[in-house]
């Protein structure tokens, strides 16, 4: 194979995937520089391409794609720049929702909501599902993702008040059973440990929580520190409240996975038996909770192609979207891991160190 046949093959198949939806082909320099090739084999890739109506110029000199006349639709994942490992999970549910279908799918990062990339996905994709930053999609942007040709899907928050089709993976029913345990071994306080920003999935576990200590009349304190990554902040949390002696409930209900993860690490440090002394739960795992040490007794996610295939026939579709605007499974398995265990006999009481 020749050079510039290796130069229009790598384009070609750049433009299969979508590379060039958002932004548009780089100049030859930048794109010989992209394709390890020399500028003047480019070059002639890109006229090749041009001459058979793959590519066409501007008047300002850039090209363009041409549309191919397919039905073939193009679907985006958004998230922020530096996504999550839950983030990663949502993603490869969309893939395996998608499977089969004749789409094109792409992966865009964006830093903020008014950010550029963005907007060019509402009006250049089919279809976009996005995880959304930590706060409420600030009305304007809702509005602009209601009425984009653009169908947009919600994941990980529940925006239906605004009007936009959502999924999320842990229903009321599945926290409600997730206390029971706790219930059901013995304690009579649940401490509530939240380390991530308070956006409306985390206010809501937190009222869930909340709501259940009150109908069921038992003890519990909100724990809240989000200075720093959810696991640090954890970690430094409980470490901070063993050194001063603060006295910590025998149960732990942690709202997240790394809140959970940074706890169980303060706890061992400190020497303390969890699942024996302590007991720790968390909602979602994240995949990590079987093999930690202990084992972490957490709700887990159900499969979210599950929960998402609705989204992509609605996506892929004419019809207007039918039916309540929140998804979410059924319910969501609870692990019972080493973590958790029969409330100790005796009260926790914890001297600072040194004492």
């Amino acid at each position: 194979m020749s050079k510039v046949d290796l130069a229009r093959k790598m384009i070609e198949g750049r433009i299969a995937h979508a590379d060039y939806v958002l932004e548009g082909l780089p100049a030859e320099r930048q794109l010989a520089q992209e394709l390890g090739l020399s500028r003047a084999t480019v070059r002639i890739a890109l006229q090749d391409l041009t001459r058979d109506g793959t590519l066409s110029r501007q008047d300002n000199g850039r090209l363009n794609v041409v549309s191919s006349g397919k039905t073939q639709k193009t679907i985006a994942f958004a998230a922020l720049v530096r996504p999550s490992l839950d983030v990663e999970f949502w993603r490869d549910g969309v893939i395996m929702a998608l499977e089969g279908r004749d789409v094109v799918f792409r992966s865009v990062a964006f830093a903020h909501w008014d950010d550029a990339v963005l907007a060019d996905a509402l009006t250049k994709f089919d279809g976009l599902f996005i995880v959304p930053p930590s706060e409420r999609i600030p009305t304007r942007i809702a509005r602009k993702m209601r009425t984009s040709d653009c169908r947009v899907v919600v994941l990980d928050q529940n925006e239906s008040e605004a009007g936009l089709p959502s999924a999320t993976m842990f229903p009321p029913s599945s926290l409600t059973r997730l206390f029971e345990h706790f219930v059901s071994l013995g304690h009579e306080r649940i401490d509530c440990l939240n380390t991530q920003a308070p956006d409306l999935e985390i206010r809501e576990r937190i009222a869930a929580w909340r709501s259940f200590i009150h109908e069921r009349g038992i003890g519990g304190q909100l724990r809240t520190k989000s200075e720093k990554m959810p696991v640090l902040s954890a970690y430094d949390y409980i470490r901070t409240a063993l050194e001063e002696g603060r006295p910590l409930a025998s149960a732990l209900f942690c709202t997240t996975g790394p809140a959970a993860i940074g706890a169980l690490r303060a706890l061992h440090e400190a020497g303390l038996r969890v699942g024996h002394d302590i007991s720790v739960a968390a909602i979602n795992s994240e995949g990590l909770g079987r093999f930690l040490y202990p084992s972490l007794t957490a709700l887990e996610a159900p499969p979210r192609a599950l929960v998402l295939r609705r989204s992509v026939e609605w996506m892929l579709g004419d019809d207007d979207w039918s039916g309540p605007l929140h998804m979410q499974p059924d319910d969501a398995p609870l692990f019972q891991g080493e973590s958790t265990g029969p409330a100790p006999a005796a009260p926790l009481v914890f001297a600072p160190q040194g004492a």
